[in-house]
């Protein structure tokens, strides 16, 4: 009941808005374009994913236009670097997205049809985000170290069972790494003329 009756409002209030809408340039970063209608489309797509997990809030224009600028730096970035990813890496990512997200891909379709972006959007979206991660892994590859000596001392100091070290260590590079993810992409933003028109 609680997803027909968010669809109805996603449709409800973008129908009345999408007489206003055009394609309208609003902001360019370097030489990407966010357009009036992108940011319609990232404003709802925002709203179904908090949707998902949270009480509905109101996303402010500035939340919705820093998502689409970061993804607009991100792929700059990532182009720059000739960044592969393969298909099965995507895959399980967009499987996770979904997972922690609460999402199934009945709520993608619904949001793809009456938004009428393309059917991969989403995963677009995802294979960026890995493209990203897989940018950031090559950069700092070196420095993305964690020491495994404290943690063996821990393990033992809170009586955690030895099986557990490995998910441990991982999950200490993932905190260093998205760190990473976060300052470089405010590092790349000064490389990048971003203009509010």
């Amino acid at each position: 009941m609680k997803k027909i009756f968010f669809l109805f409002f996603l449709i409800f209030s973008t129908e009345s808005l999408s007489k206003e809408i055009t394609n309208k340039t609003k902001i360019q970063v370097g030489n990407e374009i966010i357009t009036e209608h992108d940011i319609l489309i990232e404003k709802n797509f925002l709203i179904l994913i908090y949707s998902q997990n949270r009480v509905l809030t109101n996303i402010s224009e500035q939340t919705v236009q820093d998502s689409l600028i970061n993804r607009k730096i991100k792929i700059l970035e990532t182009n720059s670097f000739k960044v592969k990813v393969n298909k099965k890496e995507v895959e399980e990512e967009l499987f996770n997205f979904l997972r922690e997200q609460n999402l199934n891909m009945d709520t993608i379709d619904s949001f793809i049809e009456n938004f009428k972006v393309s059917e991969n959007f989403l995963k677009e979206i995802i294979e960026l985000e890995v493209k990203w991660k897989n940018l950031i892994r090559g950069i700092y590859s070196g420095r993305i170290n964690v020491n495994v000596t404290e943690i063996d001392k821990q393990i033992q100091k809170n009586n955690i069972p030895l099986s557990e070290r490995e998910n441990i260590i991982a999950a200490e590079k993932n905190k260093i790494l998205n760190s990473f993810l976060s300052n470089h992409l405010e590092i790349s933003k000064k490389k990048y003329l971003i203009k509010v028109l």
